[in-house]
Order: structure tokens, then sequence, then C-alpha cells
């Protein structure tokens, strides 16, 4: 992806500015970056989908602070060590996991729920099972011995 095309996604996604102010900040006609809509779809997904839960949990923070923290982070519980991936086949073997609409990707979860989403040592992923079980009442300590138990249950499973 050239350097044009990384900064029409910013401002198409992130920023979600028109075509028309894009054509002026970028010096390039419409002609030109109105196809890398569809040629970019894959980068475009994943900007959108980090875009989403920025503005819902942490719209305090940049964008770029909060890109930066989300894809350099384990992508694991940090109370059970369950991964994303292992979330996928725990839902393919019983799809009645939950009858909620949550549970199929990490969540973010305050370590310290008195703390607020935009102290970057306080975020940290957390699967479905983990932060509801913690709620606001147990530090992020205290319910890493709760995800051990959580996380022999996940192996027995995911045999």
């Amino acid at each position: 992806m050239t350097i044009e095309q990384q900064k029409f996604l910013h401002l198409a996604v992130v920023k979600c500015i028109p075509y028309s102010e894009i054509e002026q900040e970028l010096g390039i006609s419409r002609k030109i970056f109105s196809p890398w809509w569809n040629e970019l779809k894959e980068e475009r997904l994943e900007l959108t989908k980090i875009r989403v839960i920025w503005k819902s949990k942490c719209p305090e923070l940049s964008y770029e602070d909060f890109s930066h923290w989300y894809q350099n982070t384990d992508k694991k519980c940090f109370y059970c060590d369950l991964t994303e991936a292992e979330m996928q086949i725990l839902w393919e073997k019983d799809p009645a996991l939950t009858k909620r609409t949550r549970g199929r990707v990490l969540e973010i979860d305050r370590v310290s729920p008195n703390k607020d989403y935009y102290d970057f040592t306080n975020l940290v992923f957390a699967c479905y099972w983990c932060n509801n079980a913690k709620t606001d009442t147990f530090t992020g300590e205290e319910f890493k011995k709760v995800g051990r138990v959580f996380a022999e249950i996940w192996k027995e499973r995911l045999k």
C-alpha cells in the first residue's frame, strides 16, 4: 500500500472526510483514489473495526495512539489467556455458549475498574466470559486467580 493510499484510508475511514475534501487534502483526483475504496477492502475493514472500538471505548485518546495500542497488544484474554482463534473454535463446537451477541471477539477491559479507558496501562483484552464475570468488583490481579480456573475449563473444551 502506498503512502497516498494510507492517507486516503485514514481520511476516508478514520476521519470520515468527504471525497471532495480528500481531493483537496491529497491533491489527487477523485478518479485516481475512488477505486482504492474497493481495492483496499481488507485494510479498510480493519481500520473500520478499530475505529468503531476506539469511538465506543476510548474517544478521549487519539486514534493513532489507540490504534497503536490495539495493533501491538497480544490478542488473548489477560485473565485466562484464551485467544480469539480459540474463541472461534469454542463457538464452532457449541454455538449456544451464550444467548447474548457478545463473546465472539475479545473485548477491552479496564484492569482497575475505577480508572478510565484513556489510561493505556489500565487497558487489556478480555474474553467475554472473564469480562462479564469480573464486572467492576475485582481488580485485574484478583481476577487472574479466577481466570486460571477458566483457563483449565477452556483447555478441556478445546480438546
